[in-house]
């Protein structure tokens, strides 16, 4: 189970997810951090970018008919590069792009979250859906709880 949520305290996007795994390693840039477990599957995605920067698209259409597919992330600690953050006119969903490429396929990895995978079995992108927006993470710390935020 997992869900995105913006802070708007803060300007900081988490996409939670509710996980028994223990941080292991990361994958990271300026402004983004996953964190990975031992098995190498993901703990949680953290984007540190004000959504005023984030580029608003009227094409950016969300893939459907997405299967659903475990992913794993390699064991080490990775630095990436060149990422593009792409949103709609409600900025509700984060498309982040890691490399401009025609030849994907879109998988479910999670509730709320799509990856993009190239050909040669390289991550292409995330799109983190249903961004719900938060002051002070009172409804991320309620979803990490189990119960839901008021206000």
């Amino acid at each position: 189970m997992g869900k995105a949520f913006y802070d708007n305290a803060e300007h900081l996007l988490n996409y939670v997810l509710k996980t028994r795994g223990k941080f292991h390693s990361y994958i990271q840039s300026d402004h983004l951090s996953m964190d990975i477990d031992k098995k190498g599957q993901l703990l949680n995605i953290e984007v540190g970018l004000d959504k005023v920067s984030w580029v608003v698209r009227d094409d950016l259409t969300v893939p459907t008919e997405v299967p659903l597919r475990k992913l794993r992330f390699p064991d080490y600690r990775l630095d990436i590069e060149c990422e593009e953050y792409f949103t709609n006119d409600s900025k509700d969903m984060l498309y982040i792009r890691f490399a401009e490429d025609k030849h994907v396929k879109t998988y479910e990895i999670a509730e709320n979250l799509f990856a993009d995978v190239n050909l040669v079995s390289e991550l292409a992108g995330f799109w983190l859906l249903g961004v719900d927006e938060d002051y002070g993470f009172k409804k991320e710390m309620a979803f990490r709880r189990g119960s839901k935020a008021k206000g």
